[in-house]
């Protein structure tokens, strides 16, 4: 089943139809801000790096120039690879700087005034820009200059500290978890930077980092950490994951009408008057009898039966599904919230629906991720660009040769 058209979103509905943004930024965190602003409209230039490109090229398994991450967080835009460091190269990233609504980085801080590429040096012939910076820990303190990745801050931030296994070893989560969060957070104040760009006339210096995202998204937790000392408890039980018969179950029965129902389910009706169990404080401070309790009651069905039981007695739960069993699942399919799509170097790829957003498509230029320097020669020629200008670059090493039909 597909969403109804009244649903979507089309092409001409996108909000950011005509703005134009210089996304320098490497990685997943700038990257995925820009790909948000490609999907709402915006005209988005990825300058990368002659020979490998952005570093999300190489995240993971790759096919040729592409990767899973580089997949996602370019759809929408063009990209052009030039040499910074070369005379030219410099003079066309000025030249989109100039004439840009929103510029993106995340180079180390610093790094870019030295090309003329920081905000004070762009502010100067684009007054109104919108000009993003992000860094690992932000802009000033002692660990200002220090790199940072997503699995750094995932441990400095304290998220691994309540991600523990079963011998209380931190675990960081096996995603970029805070690189998406930066990216959105990024793109919701550029985003909010472009509304009083249009309405006021001016620009707006966001500076942003990993650090500061992941106090944001980790805002509660860090919260509720402070205020139990560092011991923070459970927000209620039983809560938590519990083996079946053929693999898990997540289950949330901490309120008292979903507890009472729970016991019938589970035919433990004993607990409705334990007095261990009476009030949600009792079963948290009783957790660990009441969860040794509950779990060889669990692993008796399969995770499709107690689905089905504890549903039925509308108890929260969810059956631990991998990616792969999301890909055929019934709910996912019915909200179209993942779309096969067609990519000319990974094949038939699932791609999510993003709020908002036109759903991704095959053929659709919003869902096409660029090769490096796929749009070398159509973003140059744009900006005053001669053939014989284009092509001395090309032969210098200047711009990237690694556009799609080079590619093949």
């Amino acid at each position: 089943m597909q969403r109804d058209e009244e649903t979507t979103v089309s092409h001409e509905d996108l909000p950011f139809e005509g703005l134009k943004v210089l996304d320098l930024s490497q990685g997943v965190a700038g990257p995925y801000c820009g790909m948000h602003l490609a999907r709402n409209g915006a005209d988005v230039v990825k300058l990368e790096p002659t020979g490998t490109g952005c570093w999300s090229r190489q995240l993971g398994k790759a096919v040729g120039d592409q990767t899973a991450h580089s997949v996602v967080v370019h759809r929408g835009k063009r990209s052009i690879a030039a040499d910074l460091k070369s005379r030219e190269g410099l003079e066309i990233a000025l030249k989109l700087a100039a004439d840009c609504n929103v510029m993106i980085q995340n180079y180390r801080v610093g790094k870019l005034a030295k090309f003329g590429l920081d905000y004070e040096s762009v502010a100067k012939t684009n007054p109104k820009v919108v000009y993003v910076a992000v860094t690992g820990f932000g802009q000033t303190g002692p660990r200002n200059d220090q790199p940072a990745t997503d699995s750094v801050m995932q441990a400095f931030t304290g998220m691994m500290s309540i991600n523990r296994d079963i011998n209380g070893l931190p675990q960081r989560i096996n995603m970029l978890a805070i690189d998406f969060a930066t990216g959105l957070y990024a793109y919701q104040a550029a985003a909010s930077a472009l509304y009083r760009q249009a309405t006021k006339g001016k620009g707006k210096l966001i500076e942003t980092s990993l650090l500061e995202a992941s106090l944001v998204f980790q805002e509660a937790a860090i919260m509720e950490s402070y205020l139990q000392g560092g011991q923070a408890e459970p927000i209620g039980m039983p809560v938590g994951s519990f083996e079946t018969a053929d693999g898990f179950m997540s289950i949330n029965a901490r309120r008292d009408p979903h507890f009472k129902k729970l016991c019938t389910v589970i035919g433990k009706e004993e607990w409705l008057d334990d007095r261990r169990f009476v009030t949600p404080m009792d079963r948290v401070a009783n957790r660990e009898v009441l969860l040794a309790e509950m779990r060889p009651v669990i692993a008796t069905k399969t995770s499709d039966e107690w689905n089905k039981l504890i549903s039925e007695a509308d108890i929260l739960n969810a059956k631990v599904q991998t990616h792969l069993d999301l890909l055929e699942d019934a709910q996912v399919q019915a909200v179209s919230a993942l779309r096969w799509v067609e990519n000319d170097t990974l094949g038939k790829v699932p791609m999510a629906s993003i709020p908002g957003q036109p759903v991704p498509e095959t053929g659709d230029r919003l869902t096409h991720s660029p090769h490096l320097g796929e749009h070398n020669e159509e973003i140059l020629t744009e900006l005053g660009y001669s053939a014989a200008e284009i092509d001395a670059m090309k032969l210098k090493g200047i711009i990237g040769t690694f556009a799609k039909k080079d590619a093949a």
